[in-house]
């Protein structure tokens, strides 16, 4: 009996682990895509930032690939597709195969007609699965030296997403007369060509397109993605009903754990134009916050898994660190009593918006009162975060106690100011050697505190100082004393 009572328990306990080890999972990628976009460009060398590009496309795409793997939805439970930027995904597409090409030896070029669509409803993860299959396979067999992603608007309103070489041609078994993929038995490990086309036909088709392949008489293959306008048209344009805001080009993360009121959402900012991201629960939201970038996020507040307010707390306290960007949060609650709109607006939120929603047109008016006051985020960078992050001092005087705060506080000061004296006495003799030893101090002392903007100008320094560029270093010099005056400023004031 015990050991038929200790099966049912590690049944039972299988769907716990499983939770867990998926809360982990989308943490780990979350925490490596967070990472890559904090990284400062300008440190980085112009021929390695292809490769960072394709690490960041490339952990985004395993993101969504972990979350269709552990939580995908029931058979025909799956939400309708959204907006897609087309121009938006064209380019996240080629900067990532370019990093996939470089130093092989292939080129990548765009083949993009004028008159393509701005926003197509497409699915998004698919869509990625489809061009990665097709392009992988054309870097890595094709045997030619060069490779087009193309994309064209055809007469008839077909959409086709193409991928063309002039290597040496697809086996002419694979493709029959009308240009289709002929079905095969599972290819053999030696095989060059199959697995990954039939992954790429197979998505094609659940999406209502349908892949074409031509091999080239002047040699290499043409792989084409058409896709019919009633698959990807819009069927209406925001502008032109009922005085409808157009929010074309915004990106909006929605966070709830109800699926009527995501695909609610969704079907209302599809209508308006808006791209959107969907969050099951506020883990969920916390990922997305960490690894993309939105104009504007709705987070339910009444969330079983991590409440809303918890979302805006944790998303808030990034943001004040200096480590996330400046994003509009507006909670999305049925309650809307007084108490309850105090707490939400004192954890973070910009605004409420009231459940039931009510209609699209009172929806677009407020989520675009929302976005024109929204934070431009688009440019952000390290180095626009706040001179000094309140809350990591806050939390160095906490751990110091209140008998030592003060004391610290001086020594901080001091410090900071005998590092400024010694790099103006060093910039002056083009001492790189002490240069580069008070950027080794300055980075400690400003990581310790949050102050981001410091920390990376004194990496910046600190890579031209060991590299021995002189007048790069004099700028350098200049652009990180004056943050460090600005840090002095703000540290005085703080006491």
């Amino acid at each position: 009996m015990n050991g038929e009572h200790d099966k049912d328990s590690d049944k039972s306990a299988a769907p716990e682990r499983a939770r867990l080890l998926a809360h982990d999972i989308r943490s780990a990628v979350s925490d490596v895509i967070g990472g890559v976009r904090l990284m400062d460009r300008a440190c980085i060398a112009p021929d390695i930032l292809p490769q960072l590009d394709r690490v960041q496309a490339a952990a985004e795409l395993l993101a969504r690939l972990v979350e269709e793997l552990l939580e995908g939805a029931p058979n025909g439970t799956e939400e309708p597709a959204g907006n897609l930027n087309l121009r938006r995904f064209m380019d996240d597409e080629l900067r990532r195969w370019h990093g996939a090409a470089e130093g092989t030896g292939i080129s990548l070029k765009a083949g993009r007609s004028g008159n393509l669509p701005e926003i197509v409803q497409l699915p998004l993860l698919p869509l990625r699965r489809v061009v990665a299959n097709l392009m992988s396979n054309a870097l890595r067999h094709s045997g030619g030296d060069q490779v087009t992603l193309g994309a064209e608007l055809e007469l008839g309103g077909t959409l086709t997403l193409s991928v063309q070489d002039n290597g040496v041609g697809l086996p002419a078994e694979l493709i029959n007369a009308e240009g289709d993929l002929i079905a095969q038995p599972t290819p053999p490990k030696e095989a060059r060509h199959g697995m990954g086309l039939h992954i790429a036909s197979a998505h094609a088709q659940a999406m209502g397109a349908r892949l074409r392949l031509r091999r080239m008489l002047s040699g290499g293959t043409r792989i084409v993605l058409q896709v019919p306008e009633s698959v990807w048209s819009r069927r209406e344009e925001p502008a032109e009903e009922n005085d409808l805001p157009d929010l074309r080009g915004y990106r909006l993360l929605v966070a709830d754990d109800s699926a009527t009121n995501r695909l609610l959402v969704m079907s209302m900012l599809t209508r308006l134009g808006a791209e959107c991201e969907l969050a099951r629960d506020g883990i969920e939201a916390l990922n997305w916050l960490a690894r993309e970038q939105f104009d504007l996020a709705l987070i339910d507040i009444e969330m079983s898994v991590l409440g809303g307010l918890d979302v805006l707390r944790s998303e808030r306290l990034r943001q004040a660190q200096g480590i996330a960007p400046p994003t509009s949060l507006v909670a999305m609650t049925a309650y809307t009593v007084r108490d309850n709109e105090d707490a939400i607006l004192e954890a973070g939120a910009d605004g409420i918006l009231p459940k039931p929603l009510g209609s699209v047109t009172a929806f677009g008016k407020t989520i675009w009162h929302f976005l024109k006051n929204a934070p431009d985020a688009s440019c952000w960078a390290p180095d626009f975060a706040p001179t000094l992050s309140a809350v990591t001092l806050s939390e160095l005087m906490d751990a110091a106690g209140p008998e030592q705060q003060a004391n610290l506080l001086d020594r901080l000061r001091e410090d900071l100011q005998e590092v400024e004296t010694k790099m103006v006495q060093a910039l002056r003799d083009r001492d790189s050697g002490t240069i580069h030893a008070q950027t080794h101090v300055l980075l400690s002392l400003s990581s310790a505190i949050g102050a981001l903007p410091t920390q990376e100008a004194a990496r910046r320094l600190n890579r031209l100082a060991r590299d021995g560029n002189v007048e790069a270093v004099v700028t350098a010099g200049n652009e990180c004393l004056t943050r460090l005056a600005q840090l002095r400023s703000e540290l005085l004031i703080a006491g």
